[in-house]
């Protein structure tokens, strides 16, 4: 299998000191960044923390480490060995120490061989002469440009390709061009669609003689770390090819297109999936980096000129799932194929056209046979968003057609696209998340520490597969276990943890994770697709690629472990549970320790981490059961980081076991209860038992202040009715009491259980009220007639009463 590479991030955590316990190495820099298929070369490795380095881990195979001849803190130099089949293009590299796992980084490997950049070599009349067939590594620093002279006969061609963003030290943007003898620019590239900002051009000479190649930076900036690898030679380099796809295991014949012209080839694709495949040219005319071609398990339909209207449509004779390939070849041109579809299929219909070099920006249209819109979609197909994605439901039985234009209306030999419409293909695939934010690769390996673990969680993805399927690593290294089992059909995700042996030797490898159905007649296999980003800056991702394998080692012992207490007494509906986490520290080593809860399963919550401070040896994480959580016995894990005074160290503790049950008992939420300052009342419960218990449970009201003074009580099986009495005084706040609940520890073998019950109950407490003054007795004159006597004041009304006014008023 082709396996595509990644990159390291742009931005790495610096961390000095030493230590003999497991740390993270830092990797810098390779010089040079590649080499030429089927030779030895010297390989200067830079970073942090590699002054117990072992060995580089390679992803493709062919690499291989011949000897090591210097060890120091910030640098290695090694001897490397690729062979002669080795793939062009990049491929991933990360650095295991004996104590850990850098990130990783690419190299790059060529056709040719490496001559290095020479100054000065930054005028024109200065000019570094070099010959066909190479590979120029050079850099280009603030304002610097680099000339190159080829010496050439009339009708030779030369060509030009950069890699420069695509190492992926900084966001580099190589200019380069091809001048003749009077320094007049005859073909140049800055960006290209297939390359971003790394360029390609080449030109015919129009005369025997010299020829200049200069390379610079697109703005004229530079710096320490704007490496570029220039091939030069008289390659052709493929904008695109069509079918830029086809069935794994087909023979299938290919057109190369660029900007010269066309030449075909036939291609046997691989059986085995592979998401960054890449189709080569053979022979002298091969590029020094592949086209992207898309690798599936249905077939292509290619269009039949003339196409460009409805009536005119190519059939589409092998239904859905299926792939269109087609060419909008003038300016103008759209692209029509018909196809059978049934009613209410969910089709997926994705446009890739940019993503895979060509200049196409897709707009996609699906229509009912009397040419009414079903859908239409221009942008939207991922990062390269040019790219056309729609989903339809399908209204009913009956012939669609699909339409493919350009947005601008442009067209051209090289306006390639290819236009998925999938609707049902089983598909598990699984995944690590990102931990860390502007950095994919933190923690997407195991570096497991003898006699300790490393775990990672893992997602799944699954189209139209159900059940349970098992978890299957191969060829890991001596002494490596895979702990995690099942991966169950009702879960999301999983912890996916590998433990070491206490006497394991030091040793890596990569390795394929796989899923295997449980039930036999389920044939799909489930792989890991672990996303990484090469090239970013900020929230700006150029480059991403997927592996495929999970890179595993095993480094020196942690100096320290973890455990997790198990629980004496289940976790029960609406209730929670404390789960305390124990550490064991060598001698010498009070770090912090930073303590991750890597997975909890449906229905449970907790926070993500917690921390053992400095000097201590326990944490405690409270799982919290909603009221739908199934019950059944769960694997739970948490890893361990800290900094070793050399880097991070990571050890996982052993699964423990946690059993999730129903509830015993349950109440509604209590009516609202209202009581006046410096008052009593009691708040009432109604009680219902679940599930019979033993003994006397406590149950108690949560969410007052300490100046809500309320009373626990005591209830058991038979209770039906749970009286709490409430005292207040001049410290107890006016207002409303929301969200309270009822706790409730009921006793069961082991322990008690925790119950959160009458969830959202309120209560509210009243200003009191204001006292109304006697009004005076009435003075009435002498000798004069007696007056009427005055209605009496209204009695004031007891709070009581009062409520049970409000109360007919509201009714």
């Amino acid at each position: 299998m082709n396996v595509r590479p990644l990159l390291t991030h742009l931005s790495m955590l610096l961390l000095g000191g030493a230590s003999l316990h497991a740390a993270y190495p830092e990797f810098g820099t390779t010089k040079p960044n590649g080499a030429q298929r089927g030779t030895e070369m010297k390989l200067t490795v830079t970073g942090t923390r590699l002054d117990d380095f072992e060995s580089l881990i390679f992803f493709s195979p062919g690499f291989t480490q011949k000897s090591v001849e210097k060890v120091e803190k910030n640098k290695v130099e090694l001897t490397l060995a690729i062979a002669p089949n080795v793939e062009p293009g990049n491929h991933l590299m990360r650095i295991r120490t004996r104590s850990g796992i850098s990130h990783a980084r690419q190299f790059f490997v060529g056709p040719f061989p490496n001559v290095e950049e020479k100054e000065p070599n930054s005028e024109f009349d200065t000019a570094q002469a070099i010959g066909f067939d190479q590979t120029v590594e050079g850099l280009i620093t603030n304002e610097d440009v680099d000339y190159f002279k080829l010496t050439v006969k009339k009708g030779q061609r030369i060509s030009l390709e950069a890699d420069g963003l695509r190492l992926g030290y900084t966001v580099f943007d190589p200019y380069i061009a091809i001048l003749d003898k009077d320094r007049f620019e005859k073909a140049f590239s800055d960006d290209t669609i297939l390359h971003r900002q790394d360029g390609y051009c080449s030109f015919v000479a129009e005369y025997d003689g010299d020829y200049y190649v200069m390379v610079r930076e697109s703005s004229y900036r530079g710096g320490g770390n704007n490496f570029y690898r220039l091939h030069v030679g008289s390659f052709r380099r493929p904008d695109v090819v069509y079918p830029a796809g086809g069935k794994l295991g087909s023979s299938t014949k290919v057109r190369f297109i660029d900007k010269d012209g066309v030449f075909e080839e036939e291609v046997k694709l691989p059986e085995v999936q592979d998401p960054g495949f890449m189709i080569f040219a053979k022979g002298a005319e091969a590029a020094p980096s592949g086209n992207p071609f898309r690798l599936v398990p249905f077939d292509n339909s290619l269009e039949v000129e003339p196409n460009n209207e409805q009536a005119k449509a190519t059939p589409v004779t092998v239904g859905e799932p299926v792939a269109l390939n087609g060419v909008i070849e003038t300016p103008g041109d759209i692209d029509y194929f018909k196809i059978a579809l049934k009613k209410d299929q969910q089709v997926v219909v994705q446009a890739f056209a940019q993503s895979l070099g060509s200049p196409l920006d897709t707009v996609i249209g699906i229509y009912n046979a009397k040419g009414g819109r079903v859908a239409s979609n221009d942008d939207g197909g991922g990062r390269r968003r040019l790219d056309s994605k729609q989903t339809v439901k399908i209204p009913a039985d009956g012939e669609y057609f699909v339409s493919i234009a350009d947005h601008l209306e442009r067209g051209g030999a090289n306006f390639v696209y290819r236009v998925e419409l999938v609707a049902s293909q089983p598909e598990l695939t699984f995944s690590s998340p990102h931990y860390s934010v502007n950095d994919s690769h933190y923690r997407q390996f195991m570096a497991i520490p003898k006699g300790g673990r490393m775990a990672l969680l893992v997602n799944f993805s699954r189209n139209n597969v159900g059940g349970d399927f098992t978890f299957d690593a191969a060829n890991l290294p001596a002494g490596v276990k895979l702990l995690t089992e099942l991966a169950p059909k009702d879960q999301p995700g999983m912890p996916l943890m590998f433990e070491a042996a206490a006497d394991a030797p030091l040793g890596h490898a990569t390795v394929p994770v796989t899923l295997k159905a449980v039930d036999p007649n389920v044939k799909v296999v489930g792989a890991l697709r672990q996303e990484f980003d090469i090239v970013r800056q900020g929230n700006v991702v150029f480059y991403t690629e997927i592996q495929d394998k999970l890179p595993v080692a095993v480094v020196e012992e942690a100096p320290y472990s973890l455990e997790i207490v198990k629980p004496t007494v289940p976790l029960v509906n609406n209730g929670i549970l404390n789960l305390k986490v124990v550490s064991k520290r060598k001698e010498g080593f009070k770090a912090p320790i930073r303590v991750l809860m890597v997975w909890k399963p449906n229905g449970i919550s907790t926070l993500g981490e917690q921390t053992i401070p400095e000097g201590q040896n326990e944490c405690t994480f409270v799982l919290d059961a909603n009221a739908n959580t199934p019950a059944g016995t769960w694997k739970f894990t948490v890893m361990g980081e800290a900094e070793a005074g050399n880097g991070r160290v990571y050890n996982a503790s052993p699964f423990c076991e946690v059993t999730t049950a129903p509830a015993y008992v349950n109440a509604p939420a209590i009516p609202l209860t209202a009581v006046e300052q410096g008052q009593e009342t009691v708040m009432v419960a109604k009680l219902e038992t679940l599930q019979p218990f033993e003994g006397e449970a406590e149950a108690s009201i949560v969410g007052v202040p300490e100046t809500i003074p309320i009373e626990s009580a005591k209830v058991n099986k038979d209770t039906k009715e749970v009286t709490f009495k409430v005292k207040t005084h001049d410290k107890s706040p006016v207002g409303k009491q929301g969200n309270l609940f009822v706790r409730v520890d009921v006793p069961v073998p082991g322990g008690t259980t925790t119950h959160r019950i009458a969830l959202g109950s309120t209560l509210r407490i009243d200003a009191p009220r204001k006292v109304v003054a006697k009004p005076a007795a009435p003075v009435v004159a002498e000798n004069k007639p007696k007056e009427a006597a005055k209605p009496a004041a209204p009695k004031p009304l007891s709070r009581l009463e009062q409520l049970r006014q409000e109360a007919s008023g509201a009714k």
